[in-house]
Parts: structure tokens; C-alpha cells; sequence
């Protein structure tokens, strides 16, 4: 966990803060009456509709291979095991016992990551198109990466292996357990590695540090991934070892873009020195 607090540090060093003021409502009115920004507002409209259900339709077009994803599944743990560092089972039943605090963890595991990711991405566009560039293609390809790895290499979330752990998610909305139903058929539920709630939550922190100064707000987005990180493993859906892999990826990418070359490019030059930047 000490590694996402890590990485939000060094993605606040990766590049030269923004100085100046962000831009304004009236500002964006003009961006979107240039031919240009309108068919960027189509192409993220794209990216959106991509992200809310075309990714899992192109996910399950891939085989369902469970025996491969519970073997897979089982050598993640073997490998915590390895380090002593698989806390996945006792979160679980701790928070089994727990029946009101399940269903808000499960609340925050089916619909946060979205919501918190669109209303970061509407931001950037409002008031950050000078980072808007390097934050959309850095979502696009740790997506692209994801979707690669889950298709090579499935793996099972730690509730469909043996060892005592409770489907939350299953057992708060009243739904049969996987193997029955429609649901047993579809390949996202082999896609424990790496986390894409992670991996959103990340590319959300890496966004809001960069967005403003204000203290309370980049507190909010290094915690975020830390609650979103409980979330996933004490619902028995990811292993410790996938929210690691989603927020190295996202790292990694942002990191990458953000080489001056390569930022110049996607329009994030650094503003007037001395300003602030308001959120």
C-alpha cells in the first residue's frame, strides 16, 4: 500500500507543475465552436462510451477459460504468500460480518470508479485542456494494455477459488452465486489482474494533483485509491498483487507521456511561472 503513496509522489514530480489560471466556462463556449474541439468532444465522447460498456463487450469476445483463470488465480496467491503479503482473506471476512459496511463497500465497488472517473474527465475538459491530452491518451492505453493482459492471461478474483471467501457483491444484491446464469459465461469475470478500479482511481489522483493546489483535494485523490484499493479485495474481487499492477501501469504511462517531447505534442506546456492553479 506505501507503493500508491510512492507513485502519487513521483507523479508530482514527473512533470513542471501548471501555473496560471485554469480556464473558464466562457473559454470553453469558444474551444467548442472550433471544428477542432468538437471532433475532440466526439472522439472522447467515443472513449467514454468505450469505457462505460464497449471495453467489457470487446472483453467478452475472448474465451471463458476458467480452469487456466483459477490456476492463475491461485499462483497470484501463492506468490503473495510468498512476500507475507496477502491480506485478501482477512479482509474479506472481516468485513463479511459486517453487514452495513458491506453494502456501502460493495456500493463503492460497482459504481464509483465510473462515476468519480467521468466526472474527472468532465473536469479536464472544462478546466484543464492543457492536460487534457496527456490524461486522455494515458486512459486510453493503460485500457488497451488491461484488455491485452486479460486476454493472454486470465485470472480468477479470489471469490471464485476455494479458501473461504464470500462473495459480497453477490450476496448484498441477492444474486445467484457466478457459475449459474448469464454471468458464467462472460470472460470480465477472469480480469482480477491488473485492476482497472485501480487503475482508474490512479489516473484520477494523477488528474486532480496536477488540476489544483489545494490541499484538502489532493488529500482526497492519494486517499482515494487506498479506499477504492480496500474495496476491491475486501469484496473478494482483486488481489493486492492487481491493485498493484493497475497503478504501476497507470504510473508508467502518465510517466511516459509526460517526457517533454511528448507532452508538448499532447498540449500540456507548462503556464505562466508564479501563478496558482485554482481548482
Amino acid at each position: 500500500m506505501f507503493s500508491a503513496l510512492w507513485l502519487n509522489r513521483r507523479v508530482a514530480a514527473a512533470s513542471e507543475p501548471a501555473g496560471g489560471r485554469p480556464a473558464s466556462p466562457a473559454a470553453l463556449a469558444r474551444r467548442l465552436r472550433e471544428r477542432r474541439q468538437q471532433l475532440w468532444l466526439a472522439v472522447d465522447l467515443l472513449i467514454v462510451a468505450w469505457l462505460c460498456w464497449l471495453f467489457d463487450a470487446i472483453n467478452n469476445l475472448a474465451p471463458v477459460r476458467q480452469a487456466l483463470a483459477e490456476r492463475n488465480g491461485n499462483g497470484v496467491l501463492d506468490f503473495e504468500r510468498s512476500l507475507r503479503l496477502d491480506p485478501e482473506h482477512a479482509l474479506d471476512t472481516w468485513l463479511a460480518r459486517h453487514n452495513t459496511l458491506s453494502q456501502l463497500v460493495v456500493f463503492w465497488y460497482e459504481n464509483v470508479h465510473i462515476v468519480v472517473t467521468l466526472a474527472v474527465f468532465a473536469w479536464l475538459w472544462w478546466r484543464r485542456d492543457d492536460l487534457l491530452g496527456v490524461m486522455r491518451w494515458t486512459l486510453v492505453i493503460v485500457n488497451l494494455i488491461a484488455l491485452t493482459i486479460f486476454w493472454s492471461f486470465p485470472v480468477a478474483p479470489e471469490r471464485m477459488l476455494s479458501g473461504g471467501y464470500v462473495d459480497l457483491v453477490a450476496r448484498v444484491n441477492h444474486l445467484p452465486v457466478w457459475q449459474f446464469g448469464a454471468t458464467a459465461l462472460d470472460s470480465n469475470q477472469l480480469c482480477a489482474l491488473p485492476s482497472l478500479h485501480i487503475a482508474w482511481a490512479t489516473w484520477c489522483a494523477i488528474a486532480v494533483w496536477h488540476m489544483t493546489q489545494r490541499r484538502w483535494l489532493r488529500a482526497i485523490a492519494v486517499t482515494y485509491p487506498f479506499v477504492t484499493t480496500f474495496a476491491v479485495m475486501a469484496t473478494g474481487n482483486h488481489y493486492l498483487a492487481d491493485a498493484v499492477a493497475g497503478a504501476g501501469i497507470t504510473a508508467a504511462v502518465f510517466f511516459a507521456l509526460s517526457r517533454r517531447p511528448i507532452r508538448g505534442r499532447l498540449g500540456w506546456q507548462p503556464r505562466v511561472a508564479g501563478g496558482t492553479t485554482a481548482a
